[in-house]
């Protein structure tokens, strides 16, 4: 099966970390998801896909789009998140819907006038592969907007935390396979270009997108807390199995040299908005 390893990882604490952290992690990622449906231009009455929706939070920001004349149906791999989004969709009484499946393989009767990604489809084995199913999710006017990332060196939110917990890794990171499933898979614009257009999709469009991102936390010691439990130095310190005790302070030292007057930690992110028709 497709992509096993990154079903895996969603479905196990990986997964229910980002459900527990949901709140933070959707406000830290908002101005992306903004950029992705400001970029769609979805009009009442067209039907959304959301690939690898997370915990639902653009794909019920796209249901309410032309006062709810949207219909929005978020898929993602974690039972965990999808879970979550249900409970927030029934909460908030929204029409999103949200189904636990792989989008590589996902196949449905019902066609999308448009799928919409906020750092979904980074994830697959075989992307173009997967992104030529995506393809065949949407009407034949139908199109594509998701945003990736860049290299990791290009995000200062990612990059400066690892830098300050180096001296206390018993090994420095080395970099990872650029061509492997995972968040920075796509840095290489060429490689995204390559993967849509063998998938079929035309009118490819892959613009950069610079952003400083306000960090989640109320206090440097809760957002370097945060980065000791989501993302690659999270990663590293399992791996090492390292003391998070002293990479925490030193982390919060670096943090505060981006400490803003209102109390909040503001820094760098660099990202690509990818938009593509699907003939």
């Amino acid at each position: 099966m497709p992509n096993d390893a990154q079903i895996d990882i969603w479905n196990g604490p990986s997964g229910q970390k980002w459900a527990d952290q949901s709140s933070a992690l959707d406000g830290l990622l908002a101005p992306f998801a903004s950029s992705v449906l400001e970029s769609g231009d979805i009009k009442a009455g067209e039907k959304v896909l959301d690939i690898g929706c997370g915990a639902g939070a653009m794909t019920l920001q796209a249901a309410n789009i032309a006062d709810g004349k949207v219909s929005a149906l978020g898929v993602d791999v974690s039972e965990p998140l999808i879970n979550l989004a249900r409970q927030r969709a029934s909460q908030t009484g929204s029409s999103a819907r949200f189904e636990l499946a792989d989008a590589s393989t996902f196949s449905t009767q019902e066609k999308f006038d448009i799928a919409i990604s906020r750092f979904g489809v980074m994830f697959f084995d075989h992307p173009a592969s997967a992104f030529q199913n995506i393809r065949n999710q949407v009407t034949p006017e139908g199109r594509i907007v998701f945003v990736c990332w860049q290299a990791i060196t290009l995000n200062e939110w990612i990059m400066g935390p690892i830098q300050a917990a180096i001296p206390f890794l018993k090994q420095t990171p080395t970099p990872s396979d650029p061509n492997a499933p995972g968040p920075f898979a796509f840095a290489d614009k060429d490689r995204v270009y390559g993967h849509l257009s063998e998938a079929g999709w035309q009118g490819i469009s892959i613009e950069p997108l610079i952003t400083e991102l306000t960090l989640p936390g109320t206090s440097l010691e809760t957002t370097a807390n945060l980065m000791l439990q989501i993302g690659p130095l999270a990663g590293l310190i399992s791996e090492q199995e390292i003391d998070p005790k002293p990479v925490h302070q030193a982390v919060v030292e670096r943090l505060s040299k981006n400490l803003s007057s209102d109390g909040r930690v503001r820094m760098d992110s660099a990202c690509w908005i990818v938009q593509a028709q699907a003939s």
